[in-house]
């Protein structure tokens, strides 16, 4: 019988069959092109390379182009706290009408959301806004090098760019910590000095 389901379970793209793989839409995976383009680096350096190589799901980038544009990574607030359940799960805002360039080009209108995790790992991002597919790319990056917060808040980013609200956003993750009672007792502290 004909059966949907898909033919393996292998971070390595192998089927049942030793060797065989299982590359883009049959892969079960989510259906993309820039996904199936992805498998068949995977492809090439397991069957024909020998270098072992494995699928890494948390860093697959949905798009919608629509508009406004959608975009994902990683996990969505929802499924964050559905794996994490008990642990400190943040989610950060950074809206587009913050961003000089979005104001600048007359779309106010958007904006980024993180999903952190302990200790500042990024979970997952979502925009909606225009150009979401293009900056969705940095969030893309960050998780699949397993970045935290800190090193995309401190990243230099060109301004003005709608890029910059990329950065924006980590930085805001920072906020409650930066005016928290013992932060503002210690810049009290500290002006006594001068």
């Amino acid at each position: 019988p004909l059966s949907l389901q898909p033919p393996f379970r292998s971070a390595r793209l192998r089927t049942r069959n030793r060797g065989g793989y299982a590359l883009g839409d049959v892969a079960g995976d989510q259906q993309f092109t820039h996904v199936a383009a992805y498998h068949a680096g995977i492809f090439l350096r397991n069957a024909l390379f020998r270098i072992p190589a494995k699928r890494d799901h948390r860093a697959y980038v949905r798009v919608t182009y629509t508009r406004p544009e959608l975009a994902q990574v990683g996990l969505t607030e929802a499924e964050a706290k559905a794996n994490f359940p008990g642990t400190q799960v943040r989610v950060v805002r950074w809206p587009f009408a913050e961003n000089d360039r979005a104001i600048a080009e007359g779309f106010k209108e958007g904006l980024i959301k993180l999903v952190i995790g302990r200790g500042g790992k990024i979970l997952g991002a979502g925009i909606v806004g225009p150009h979401a597919g293009e900056l969705i790319q940095s969030w893309g990056l960050a998780i699949s090098a397993k970045l935290k917060i800190g090193k995309v808040a401190n990243f230099i980013a060109p301004y003005p760019t709608l890029g910059e609200a990329n950065k924006r956003a980590a930085g805001e993750y920072f906020t409650p910590s930066l005016f928290a009672p013992k932060t503002r007792a210690l810049v009290r502290f500290l002006k006594r000095f001068g």
